[in-house]
């Protein structure tokens, strides 16, 4: 009787086993299906900005000091405006506002970047648009097109091709013969141009090279490269000047690289000084692993 009931209790203990197996066989292949979801999340569209996918790329260059060392940073994914801010959406936020519009040149139009605006001025507009400015990282890497080494090509003139960028050139010398600009190449504008009308760059971004010097967030530090600070780098803590990136229409030559760092005390404006916003994106699934040693 005894050796009856062992049997029928090891029969139960096998067909429970069995069943068990079953469902951790399933738990295991459904496990497998989210696996092979992908980490990184879908990133939806926003209009009238472009996403730019976060990643490594190597930042500055050995034309200047304050562009030196080259080094390796990492930028999270973020969208970027397609467009640079244009006089019409900055006259938008000073009526929503109540505030005074900052005087355009006469030769600066509704549809062309919005100039003579400060710093604060243009991180004001960016919060009031759910919005920030780009860190100078942020900047050089969307407009390298990520990770490739891409440069604007102003050290030999045949690099230059139709529709390469509103910079200082043929055009300008129509009204300011003694002005440097980039000789055999005619954008066909004196000043700035409407936004959007040179072709883009691989993120769909436009007027990376050229209309206006664009305001970042950061505070410049000519040494701050030396602190190889890699992961989002935000720049110094304090400082007295902002950092600008970009080329605009009365530059040419050294001023189109898009290493080349410039500044400017916060307060001031110019009418060839403008900005452009950014916007976090989703986390993506990069590799951060080898902050410290990657080089």
């Amino acid at each position: 009787m005894i050796k009856k009931l062992l049997h029928i209790l090891l029969l139960v203990i096998l067909l429970n086993s069995c069943g068990y197996k079953n469902i951790l066989k399933k738990f295991n292949m459904d496990t497998k299906k989210q696996e092979e979801i992908p980490s990184s999340f879908e990133q939806l569209p926003v209009e009238g900005m472009a996403y730019v996918p976060g990643g490594w790329f190597n930042i500055g260059s050995s034309k200047k000091p304050n562009e030196r060392p080259v080094h390796r940073v990492y930028v999270d994914g973020f969208y970027m405006d397609e467009n640079e801010v244009t006089v019409a959406e900055f006259y938008e936020f000073c009526m929503a506002t109540h505030r005074a519009m900052p005087i355009q040149p006469d030769w600066n139009m509704d549809n062309h970047p919005v100039v003579n605006v400060t710093w604060r001025d243009a991180a004001e507009y960016a919060a009031w648009a759910g919005k920030r400015l780009p860190t100078e990282a942020e900047w050089e890497f969307a407009a390298r097109g990520g990770g490739k080494g891409n440069s604007f090509a102003f050290e030999s003139k045949d690099h230059y091709i139709r529709n390469f960028g509103n910079i200082a050139d043929e055009s300008i010398k129509r009204v300011k013969y003694f002005y440097p600009i980039v000789e055999s190449y005619d954008d066909g504008y004196i000043y700035t141009s409407p936004a959007g009308s040179f072709a883009p760059n691989v993120f769909g971004l436009m007027d990376m090279k050229g209309n206006v010097l664009e305001w970042c967030a950061d505070w410049y530090d000519e040494n701050y490269y030396k602190c190889n600070d890699q992961l989002n780098p935000q720049g110094p803590e304090t400082g007295r000047f902002k950092s600008l990136r970009g080329a605009s229409w009365n530059r040419s030559g050294k001023y189109m690289r898009i290493s080349y760092r410039t500044f400017y005390n916060p307060t001031c404006n110019f009418n060839f000084l403008g900005f452009r916003c950014v916007m976090n994106g989703n986390p993506v699934s990069m590799d951060k692993s080898c902050i410290l040693t990657k080089k």
